[in-house]
C-alpha cells in the first residue's frame, strides 16, 4: 500500500484496508455540502487539526468536521478557507511480527528469531503528531518497520547473553525476553 494514497471513506467513516493503523482525512473529501461529518468507529480515536492547529481528540461517534457557515466565515476572514482534518489511529491491541536471522548467542552460533509483539497506542495525539506526520496513511508494515531496528537491537544483545542450548531449554527465558522488550520499547 502507498503511504500517500488516500485512505478509503465510504458513508463518511474509515473503511480500513487490511493492515491500515493510522490515516489522514480531509474535511473536503467527506460528503456533504452544509456538513461535514465523520464517523470515529469503537477501536479508533481521531484528532481534529484546524488550519494546522490540534483542536482536540475526538472519541468514537459522529463529529461535524466541517460546515458552511464556518468555510464562509474564514473565508471572509481571511479570504482563504482553513482546512479541517481528521487524523485517526487504531487504539486495540495489534499484532506486530519481527523475523531477525544471523544473531549470535554466548556460543558464539548464529541463530534466528520470529518476535510477535502486541502494540496498543497509549497517547494517541503524540503518535498521530510524531508517526503519520505528512502521510496519508500508516499501516502496520510501516509501523513494524520504525519498530524493527530497535527489537532487532535488543535481540541481539539478549541473545548474546545466552547460550543455544539455554535458548533451547530455559523456558523462562522467555518471559525474560518478553520483558527486555517492553522495557526497551
Amino acid at each position: 500500500m502507498d503511504a500517500n494514497a488516500s485512505p478509503e471513506i465510504r458513508a463518511n467513516t474509515w473503511k480500513r484496508q487490511e493492515g491500515d493503523f493510522a490515516a489522514r482525512i480531509e474535511a473536503a473529501d467527506l460528503k456533504g455540502l452544509f456538513k461535514r461529518g465523520i464517523i470515529v468507529e469503537m477501536g479508533t480515536n481521531a484528532m481534529l487539526v484546524d488550519g494546522g492547529a490540534n483542536r482536540g481528540m475526538l472519541p468514537p461517534g459522529t463529529h461535524n468536521l466541517d460546515s458552511l457557515d464556518k468555510r464562509l466565515f474564514d473565508w471572509l476572514e481571511t479570504g482563504v478557507g482553513s482546512q479541517v482534518t481528521a487524523l485517526l489511529v487504531d487504539v486495540t491491541p495489534t499484532d506486530l511480527e519481527f523475523a531477525a536471522g544471523g544473531i549470535f548467542s554466548k556460543d558464539p552460533l548464529r541463530i534466528g528469531a520470529r518476535i510477535r509483539l502486541q502494540a496498543q497506542v497509549e497517547d494517541p495525539a503524540r503518535f498521530l503528531v510524531n508517526l503519520l506526520g505528512g502521510r496519508e496513511r500508516l499501516t502496520r508494515l510501516d509501523l513494524e518497520g520504525y519498530l524493527y531496528p530497535e527489537v532487532n537491537q535488543v535481540l541481539e544483545t539478549w541473545v548474546a547473553q545466552h547460550t543455544v542450548k539455554e535458548l533451547a531449554e530455559d523456558l523462562s527465558l522467555r518471559a525474560q525476553l518478553e520483558l527486555t522488550l517492553e522495557e526497551a520499547l
